[in-house]
């Protein structure tokens, strides 16, 4: 099963995601019968990230900051996950977005069966998800079907609901798609926010991995509903939130 996995080349994951990468992409993790075929990294354009590491510094989210610093350097200076890539000799494409006319002329190339999405904010059209045998599937840091929307796991963390990221396929809407996966992740003793991201990604790992291997098996016949009547949709909160989120004595 030829499969594309896309992230992004700036992300608040403290290891810029690159356990994570080293897992999914190894021959000794990969389940039999399952090729890492490429990496797509999604471009950030670095004006947006300056202004965020600035504003997230200013309205008191210093972890954020400093974590989307450190990993827009080493992206830029010496990436680790490219040298990782390059090594093991898997192709590495980047652009701005999924929908890209490159971009699809790079996919198609590869004639894949799937694609997996690890923190990107790209919204897949049509003929991205047309493109892969199969279809694609999404990793969504908030446990579905009721929580949606961003920072879904910081949310359930300051209200002190289980906090856990979702698999599922993708279609043309956000966080739809039938649910392949859920996992809650151990919050207990965090006081940073910036702690969770990472250790979520220690757990998509082996989850994700999982994930694949019971595709190559059942194909697009697994997952179960993603309805709710209690839908729970999140916003990045406004700096007065960030402000009582800190005399809680969270840090951001």
């Amino acid at each position: 099963m030829k499969t594309i996995f896309v992230t992004s080349d700036v992300t608040y994951v403290k290891d810029n995601y690159l356990s994570l990468i080293d897992r999914v992409t190894s021959q000794k993790d990969l389940p039999a019968g399952i090729d890492a075929a490429a990496v797509i990294m999604i471009k950030v354009p670095e004006k947006l990230l300056l202004k965020n590491i600035f504003g997230l510094l200013a309205i008191g989210a210093p972890g954020f900051s400093f974590t989307l610093m450190r990993n827009l350097l080493q992206s830029r200076l010496n990436d680790p996950r490219v040298k990782l890539l390059n090594e093991r000799g898997i192709r590495l494409f980047s652009c701005k977005t999924v929908n890209s006319q490159a971009a699809l002329q790079f996919i198609g190339g590869l004639q894949p069966d799937l694609m997996v999405n690890m923190r990107t904010r790209n919204i897949y059209k049509k003929p991205v998800l047309d493109l892969p045998r199969i279809g694609c599937i999404n990793i969504h840091h908030g446990l579905l079907p009721d929580n949606r929307g961003t920072m879904c796991d910081l949310w359930a963390w300051i209200e002190d609901r289980p906090v856990g990221f979702s698999i599922h396929w993708m279609n043309e809407k956000i966080d739809d798609g039938s649910i392949i996966e859920r996992c809650e992740v151990d919050t207990q003793g965090v006081r940073s926010y910036i702690e969770i991201p990472f250790r979520s990604s220690q757990l998509e790992a082996p989850c994700l991995l999982n994930c694949l291997e019971r595709i190559r098996r059942h194909g697009r016949t697994i997952g179960m509903p993603n309805v709710t009547e209690k839908e729970n949709y999140t916003r990045t909160p406004s700096p007065a939130k960030i402000a009582e989120i800190r005399r809680r004595g969270l840090r951001l």
